[in-house]
């Protein structure tokens, strides 16, 4: 049996810091090294043993008592469940008291975290911690970075990012809230070298000069569509760093990583496979993934005879890559023609002077839905005639049901709490 999450940081040297954040009550920094987290773990162990080969909920409300929690609990309790936060959605929870594994002490938990309920109704996925750490890096320079956690930490970004800062030795930079320049800041004063963030966060990073002055070493796209003009445009900025768009998600796992420069991901992977990960494409255009595990229950009803899971991920295929589309379930119908939101936003994007836009569909008594599109501009565009420039382009680059019929400018697009476009039909 694999070992334990608190054993497996017991190596790490104890003077090292594993977190550091700043305090809300009087803005001081606070760091907590790997010996406070492991001391204070082995504390919490010795106050639960009633807790042995149960279920246990773990709220969040502050990141070093969550990570003190994970610690604490994972190799005890049978399950974990990874509360959101008292301002987020979380589906209904399981029997948590009293359900006694059938495991010895010492057990591989599972580890349940909900969806974010963007394309339905939240529901819990569980995995275990092998499966959650398969593609973190040991490496001896791994503990040499400075992670900077942006994702809210109960989320399956945010938890990987927390994963890879704890078991590689690494220091991790609590900038889960506040504006952007206000996160910025508290990267840049922790001098995070890693980071790990959505295309649309990235996108509002982007805004402020703060982020060139980062010392970057580790760049990491995910959870939406990394589009090349963000890819080259983060590749222009920091010539030297790592960069690389990772495709998982809360139900899938963690799939593949892509780091070649370019969007999508190479078409030999669909013949070839991706490591242990087998992946195909269905007359639909939905992507499948199989991994060396088979899916939990939940997710039966998306799993085949051949134990491939539908991700729900539209696709194109070209020659070499393998294209994102966007979510079956985001699709805009407008007369009967399907509208990609995240295809016809990739298109805006590609005008000079659009930092950001958001493309939705609107209710139509006629067509059933409309194409409707938010923009931002960068800071030094001259706004006067950018509405039209984008609607020349997109006369030029797209079907006629695909235009959107109204541009609005907005200073900013607000972000989901996972940090990714907030996309309701109107």
């Amino acid at each position: 049996m694999a070992p334990c999450l608190l054993d497996r940081i017991k190596k790490h040297p104890g003077a090292a810091i594993a977190l550091q954040y700043c305090d809300p009550a009087d803005g001081s920094v606070i760091r907590i090294s790997y010996q406070q987290l492991t001391t204070a773990a082995q504390l919490k162990r010795q106050q639960i043993s009633q807790h042995d080969q149960q279920n246990i909920a773990l709220p969040y409300r502050q990141l070093t008592d969550f990570i003190v929690s994970l610690l604490a609990y994972d190799g005890i309790c049978a399950a974990l469940y990874l509360l959101p936060d008292q301002d987020t959605t979380a589906p209904a929870m399981p029997s948590v008291a009293g359900a006694t594994a059938a495991e010895p002490p010492n057990i591989e938990s599972s580890w349940y975290l909900a969806t974010s309920g963007t394309t339905g109704t939240p529901k819990w996925i569980g995995h275990s911690l092998a499966q959650l750490t398969k593609t973190v890096t040991c490496k001896a320079a791994s503990s040499q970075l400075c992670w900077g956690l942006v994702y809210q930490p109960f989320r399956f970004a945010g938890l990987q990012v927390v994963l890879q800062s704890l078991l590689s030795g690494a220091s991790l930079i609590d900038a889960t809230t506040g504006a952007i320049e206000q996160r910025l800041g508290v990267l840049l004063q922790g001098g995070v070298t890693a980071l790990s963030a959505t295309p649309s966060l990235w996108r509002q990073f982007l805004f402020s000069s703060k982020l060139t002055v980062l010392p970057l070493q580790q760049l990491t796209l995910g959870g939406e569509i990394a589009d090349q003009s963000l890819i080259s445009r983060l590749k222009q900025l920091f010539p030297q760093a790592q960069l690389r768009h990772i495709y998982a998600s809360t139900e899938a796992g963690v799939g593949f990583a892509v780091s070649d420069g370019h969007a999508g991901f190479p078409r030999r992977y669909l013949e070839q496979g991706y490591y242990d990960l087998q992946l195909k494409v269905d007359a639909q255009q939905h992507l499948w993934l199989k991994g060396p595990a088979p899916f939990g229950p939940e997710l039966a009803g998306r799993v085949d005879a051949d134990g491939f899971l539908d991700t729900e991920d539209l696709v194109e295929l070209t020659a070499e890559r393998v294209l994102f589309l966007g979510r079956a379930s985001g699709v805009i119908n407008v007369g009967g023609n399907k509208v990609h939101p995240e295809q016809v936003e990739q298109v805006i994007l590609q005008v000079p002077g659009v930092a950001a836009c958001r493309v939705y569909g609107k209710s139509s008594s006629i067509l059933g839905q409309l194409v409707v599109s938010q923009l931002v501009a960068t800071p030094d565009t001259d706004t006067t005639d950018l509405v039209a420039r984008v609607s020349q382009h997109c006369q030029q680059q797209l079907q006629r049901h695909q235009i959107p019929i109204k541009f609005q400018l907005m200073a900013a697009l607000p972000l989901a709490g996972s940090g990714k476009q907030a996309r309701t039909v109107e």
